[in-house]
């Protein structure tokens, strides 16, 4: 992050001049007026320069994004990351030769690599946006397979009249069982339970 003290006969010259020392625009930066100045009699006796302190403002994705190459780069993994801003989240889409590796056992290490880019992009925002980190389309694929299994378990737990456990398992993954499975029989409810790393799916039958 770009930060330095800047002077001029008035605030905004001092502003206009630290904008150019850093090479960057108004817009990208936050301004904290240390002195204001003082114009002084005739312009000359008891004149005091305007001191101002400007920062460049943090780009949250850009920071997220930069942390995930980092993480990606010490795993001794090369890839590629790009950056898609919608109008509540960031797509982190991932590719290289490895991205089996980034995945992981039913996406368990790309899953820990979206909790911790979650983290870092709303750091320095001021609104909640959510992070989604994706390789080579495994999310789409993972959520069909989802999809797929809640069905399956749930005539299961229709015909065997009987509530099913799920594997520990991210909120995403679980809000596509409860979305699937919604309206699917009156005699069928999901809910959460468990704590933290622990907190599970539970396909329910209603007598």
């Amino acid at each position: 992050m770009k930060e330095l003290t800047a002077t001029g006969r008035t605030v905004d010259e001092a502003v206009q001049s630290g904008l150019e020392q850093l090479g960057l625009h108004a817009d990208d930066v936050e301004v904290d007026v240390v002195d204001e100045g003082k114009k002084g009699l005739f312009g000359i006796f008891g004149h005091r320069s305007a001191v101002v302190n400007i920062r460049e403002k943090i780009d949250p994705v850009k920071e997220a994004k930069q942390y995930l190459e980092n993480v990606i780069s010490n795993m001794g993994i090369q890839a590629q990351v790009t950056a898609e801003e919608e109008s509540k989240r960031v797509v982190f889409q991932l590719k290289g030769d490895k991205t089996a590796l980034l995945i992981g056992k039913r996406g368990q290490t790309l899953n820990a690599l979206e909790t911790l880019t979650q983290l870092v992009l709303n750091r320095h925002s001021d609104r909640y946006i959510q992070a989604v980190v994706d390789a080579e389309g495994y999310r789409a694929k993972r959520k069909e397979t989802l999809a797929q299994l809640a069905l399956k378990l749930a005539d299961q737990a229709a015909r065997q009249k009987k509530d099913i456990h799920l594997e520990p398992m991210p909120s995403s993954e679980r809000k596509v069982i409860h979305d699937t499975l919604a309206g699917y029989s009156q005699h069928i409810e999901t809910y959460s339970t468990g704590e933290d790393h622990n907190r599970h799916l539970v396909i329910s039958y209603k007598k």
